[in-house]
């Protein structure tokens, strides 16, 4: 099993990919609060001259009219559903890509098995990814109070983060499971952005868009929405004003989807490796050849 983490670590660190993924996740979170905040103080600067078109007083009047939450709202957008599409493709090589490259022989004939080969897979990358959602999300909320001011409410901040990093992560763990599974990364990424992109629809449409996995973005965005409204208490902000916002941020639907997303999560990991060791092939006999 050690062998499994230093082999997953080694293809992670080495070559960039661990730093290519946190430098566009950063990249991401800081977009929204620096793109608006030029915009607002271009318009700031326009709208001091003489001869200022009726237009560019109304951009002014938008652009200075956003708050913090605001743009924490945009930075959760832009982390959770473009950095998803950005991850997939960093995650091809490590997700399918070895089965692709028929190099997954070479760990298990060093004697590695199918449980020590995908299951530090199942371990490094979405956790990794679910640390950097995290992570990202609190750079651009920090970033956006001071060009936008007003106040932010960081326990609902805290819960936006963790919503759209487990987003992040589940995404990441059926990445794997059905790129390990069918040794097709490309199909693995097709999958994966169709989900991301009609599943919040259709769940909508039949009403079972709560209590899953794929409920953790609007939670998370309406937590980073609902995070201007200040109150006494966390629990009472959860109750009160982001139920205003949206009904997606509830203590029980966070509880009951965060707890779906790890579970299935699990199964997958598990169901990863039941493949694997039926792909096995065992070229021992029973009696030594001489």
């Amino acid at each position: 099993m050690v062998n499994g983490f230093k082999k997953e670590m080694l293809f992670y660190t080495r070559g960039g990919r661990f730093a290519i993924v946190l430098i566009v996740m950063l990249a991401l979170a800081l977009m929204s609060p620096l793109m608006f905040g030029m915009m607002k103080f271009m318009t700031g600067a326009m709208s001091s001259m003489e001869g200022m078109t009726e237009t560019v007083t109304d951009a002014m009047a938008m652009f200075s009219g956003f708050t913090a939450s605001e743009i924490t709202m945009y930075t959760v957008e832009y982390v959770a559903s473009m950095g998803a599409i950005v991850t997939l493709f960093l995650f091809k090589g490590a997700a399918g890509g070895e089965q692709q490259k028929r190099s997954v022989i070479i760990p298990q004939c060093s004697g590695l098995s199918a449980l020590d080969y995908a299951l530090p897979k199942f371990i490094i990358y979405p956790l990794s990814i679910f640390i950097i959602g995290i992570f990202s999300v609190y750079i651009g909320a920090l970033v956006s109070l001071p060009i936008f001011g007003g106040t932010l409410d960081w326990g609902m901040v805290t819960v936006s983060a963790v919503c759209a990093g487990g987003f992040l992560a589940f995404f990441t763990v059926l990445q794997f499971c059905i790129g390990i599974c069918t040794g097709r990364s490309g199909l693995a990424i097709v999958i994966c952005i169709i989900a991301q992109t009609f599943l919040p629809s259709i769940m909508s449409f039949f009403r079972i868009d709560r209590f899953n996995p794929v409920a953790l973005y609007s939670i998370a965005l309406g937590a980073a929405l609902g995070s201007g409204e200040t109150s006494g208490s966390f629990f009472s902000a959860l109750e009160t004003e982001t139920s205003a916002v949206s009904n997606d941020v509830t203590p029980l639907n966070i509880t009951v989807s965060l707890a779906t997303a790890l579970v299935i999560s699990v199964l997958l990991g598990f169901v990863t490796v039941f493949v694997l060791h039926t792909k096995e092939v065992h070229n021992e006999g029973d009696e030594p050849v001489l």
